[in-house]
């Protein structure tokens, strides 16, 4: 008995303690018992019931934030605390060696004891959390696949609007007789204009209020009065002079027919013939019409515009018209234009002089340029080869219907109008698969805003701090009216045997032109068509059916395009409207 004590004891002191002090009882004692008893099982088994639906419990951590813990004082047969001997040791069953790799046995709760059992896989397996995540993840992939779908299809329709957008600038480009270029800077030209007051045009409108001010264009506007005020002043002393230059022509004209009496009188007394007809005959003109006007003496004329001399270099009005169109949205242009106008009738020469030029005064219910050109017009857009199953997943879509609504109306042939203020541009927004993740709600097809602390979509209104800003865009868009055929390709198609037409906007060969037929734009087959003949003057065998074969193909051809064409090309709004009737949007560079 000593020996198997030392056996176990592995160094001899507790067979020590047991055999000579008799202080502890010995283990070998404990086996003596062994059968006598059943082990008890600490807390009650059941039959493995099924677990709460993980759906509940998620819907109740979406509503209160967590789901409510409570300790679980039984043990289902299947799943919960390993299974027991008689003698009370664990089983070592297909469930005590688990699969998992990697698995910390703390994990298993076949090795778990009875407070690890009630306070932590006991609610786990009751609530179902395996499940739970296995669910969240799975939603968390089909989010992910779900948020880089919309990025690719929002990026892919983008660019097709884009592409389709260029073409329809490049077509418009090849008919219209003028275009608008993109703004360059005055420096860009000459380094003569690295000047403060050369580069007022390229100030956006809050920094223009600070230099513009009310005063300081009072006193620019009463500047170009008195200027013109001397001008009007030298321009009628020059009339007076000539005034009397040709007073003084008659004088020596009348002096010189006084001299011409005396001298006939004093002929007359001493006996002389007198030449009685001193009249002379006129002499024949053999001048075209333009050399009796080039023989007349040139009239000086006064400027069209008194504000392009160089008396009003460097004044507002004069020459930095496009900064108050900026200054002034809508009437600007029309400011520095009318007082110029103003200025160059107040030179006429005369007296009394004429009034000065008063300063125009802006309505008050003027409507805007962008609104005056949408007016009974349809926007030109281009079709992009996208279902509209995909189009209905997109998150935004840039195309002339968005850019006409945030855009600037063309006035000028062939100048841009100045571009709009930062917060009235279109934001470019993120949508990469991790934004979108953040703020689904932004997924809307249609989605845009101009102010990055709004978001319309969201129910506060207010944007996410988390979320990366949106950007100001480089470029600013510019809705331009489409015009008719230049007067240039109307004059030659009215000189040529082609009659032209204008039906719903678009000019288009009578049916009466005798090549109206075969000058139409999708025209295939030719109407002046050469038969074929043989060597003796006579039709060729089978030529008629070739023909009729080839017309009717080309034929099938026609109707085809025809189709295609009015799919493509809209209608236009009203038959009254001929030069606003299609409008076009294009992005122009702000300098």
């Amino acid at each position: 008995m000593m020996r198997v004590l030392m056996e176990m004891d592995d160094g001899g002191r507790r067979a020590e303690v047991i055999g000579l002090e008799q202080t502890v009882e010995s283990p070998a004692k404990r086996l003596d018992d062994l059968g006598s008893k059943s082990f008890i099982e600490p807390l009650p088994r059941h039959a493995a019931e099924r677990a709460l639906n993980p759906e509940e419990s998620r819907e109740e951590r979406s509503h209160s934030g967590l789901v409510k813990f409570k300790k679980e004082h039984h043990v289902p047969d299947v799943g919960g605390l390993g299974w027991r001997t008689k003698t009370g040791h664990l089983l070592k069953n297909q469930s005590y060696y688990t699969q998992k790799s990697k698995e910390n046995l703390w994990d298993n709760p076949t090795h778990a004891g009875i407070n690890t059992w009630k306070d932590w896989h006991g609610p786990k397996i009751r609530t179902d959390a395996d499940m739970m995540e296995r669910l969240d993840r799975f939603d968390e992939d089909e989010a992910i696949w779900e948020a880089k779908k919309t990025f690719v299809n929002t990026t892919r329709v983008q660019t097709l609007d884009r592409f389709a957008n260029r073409k329809i600038h490049r077509q418009m480009q090849e008919t219209q007789p003028s275009w608008a270029p993109h703004l360059r800077a005055r420096r860009e030209v000459n380094s003569a204009f690295e000047t403060f007051d050369s580069c007022m045009g390229e100030k956006p409108e809050k920094e223009l209020k600070k230099v513009y001010t009310d005063s300081v264009l009072q006193r620019d506007r009463d500047a170009i009065r008195r200027i013109a005020k001397r001008m009007q002043n030298e321009e009628t002393w020059k009339m007076v002079f000539k005034q009397m230059e040709q007073e003084r022509r008659q004088d020596i004209r009348a002096d010189f027919q006084m001299r011409q009496a005396h001298t006939d009188r004093l002929m007359a007394m001493s006996g002389q013939p007198i030449l009685q007809d001193r009249s002379h005959p006129a002499l024949p003109n053999n001048c075209s019409t333009r050399s009796e006007e080039l023989s007349q003496p040139r009239q000086v004329q006064l400027p069209k515009d008194v504000t392009k001399l160089t008396d009003f270099r460097g004044l507002i009005h004069a020459d930095n018209e496009h900064a108050l169109e900026a200054l002034f949205p809508g009437f600007g242009h029309e400011l520095s234009v009318g007082f110029r106008e103003g200025a160059t009738k107040s030179i006429e020469p005369g007296f009394p002089p004429p009034p000065e030029a008063e300063t125009p005064r802006r309505p008050h219910q003027q409507k805007s340029r962008e609104a005056e050109i949408k007016r009974g017009a349809v926007v030109m857009k281009g079709s992009i080869p996208v279902s509209s199953q995909r189009l209905e997943k997109i998150a935004t879509r840039r195309n002339e219907d968005l850019l006409v609504k945030h855009s600037k109306a063309q006035f000028l042939q062939t100048r841009a109008p100045p571009p709009p203020s930062q917060r009235k541009s279109l934001l470019h927004e993120d949508f990469s698969p991790n934004t979108t993740l953040q703020d689904p709600l932004r997924v809307t097809g249609d989605f845009s805003r101009t102010e990055q602390s709004l978001h319309p979509a969201s129910p506060s209104r207010k944007a996410q701090e988390s979320l990366p800003p949106p950007l100001r865009s480089m470029v600013y868009p510019v809705v331009v009216a489409s015009h008719p055929p230049s007067p240039k390709a109307r004059s030659s198609q009215a000189g040529s045997p082609m009659a032209m037409r204008q039906v719903d906007g678009s000019w288009r060969l009578s049916s009466g032109s005798p090549n109206a037929t075969s000058m139409k734009r999708y025209a295939s087959e030719p109407s002046l068509s050469v038969t074929s003949m043989s060597s003796t003057g006579r039709p060729r065998r089978g030529a008629g059916r070739n023909a009729a074969a080839v017309a009717e193909v080309c034929n099938e051809m026609d109707n085809f395009e025809a189709k295609i064409s009015t799919d493509k090309v809209p209608a236009a709004a009203s038959p009254s409207t001929t030069q606003q009737e299609l409008l076009h949007s294009l992005m122009l560079r702000a300098p």
